[in-house]
C-alpha cells in the first residue's frame, strides 16, 4: 500500500466520520430545541399574563398610572409574541392571543388619568371598573392559552 492511497482512507475515514457526528448531533439536538421553545413559549405567555394580573390590582387600588404601565408591558410583550413566537400556536390560541392584545388596549385606553371625583353617582359605570373587566378577560385569555400549550 502506497502513502498516497493511505492518506486517502485516512481523509476519507475522516470525511465519514464528520459526517455521520453532524447528523448524529443534529438528530440529538432536535428534541431539545423543540422543549426549549416550548418552554419560551410559555414563560412569555406567563409574564404578559403576570403584567395583565398586575393591572387588575392597580386599578383596584386606583393607582391608575401603575396599571397604565403594566398594560402597556403587556401589550408590548404580546406585540412581540405575535412577531416571533404566535406562530408555534395553533389558529384557535392565535386568535386568542389577538382577542387578550386587544382587551390589554382597550383596558389602557378606558384607565382613567386621575382617580375619580367624590360626588359620582355609583350607577353611573365607571372607566375603571370597565378597564379592569377588560384586563381580566386578557388575562383569562392568555391563562388558557397557557394550559392548552404543551409542556417542555
Amino acid at each position: 500500500m502506497t502513502k498516497g492511497r493511505l492518506a486517502a482512507y485516512f481523509a476519507g475515514t475522516a470525511i465519514v466520520a464528520a459526517l455521520f457526528g453532524f447528523v448524529f448531533g443534529w438528530y440529538q439536538a432536535y428534541p431539545a430545541q423543540h422543549s426549549r421553545d416550548r418552554a419560551l413559549l410559555r414563560l412569555r405567555l406567563s409574564e404578559a399574563r403576570s403584567r395583565a394580573l398586575d393591572t387588575r390590582v392597580s386599578l383596584f387600588r386606583s393607582n391608575f398610572g401603575d396599571a397604565r404601565t403594566h398594560a402597556g408591558e403587556a401589550i408590548r410583550l404580546l406585540e412581540a409574541f405575535a412577531t416571533a413566537g404566535q406562530r408555534d400556536l395553533p389558529p384557535t390560541e392565535q386568535a386568542k392571543v389577538d382577542q387578550a392584545l386587544q382587551a390589554l388596549r382597550d383596558a389602557s385606553g378606558l384607565t382613567p388619568t386621575t382617580p375619580p371625583a367624590t360626588g359620582t353617582s355609583p350607577e353611573a359605570p365607571r372607566p375603571e371598573s370597565q378597564a379592569d373587566a377588560k384586563a381580566e378577560q386578557a388575562a383569562n385569555l392568555l391563562g388558557e392559552v397557557y394550559r392548552a400549550t404543551p409542556e417542555p
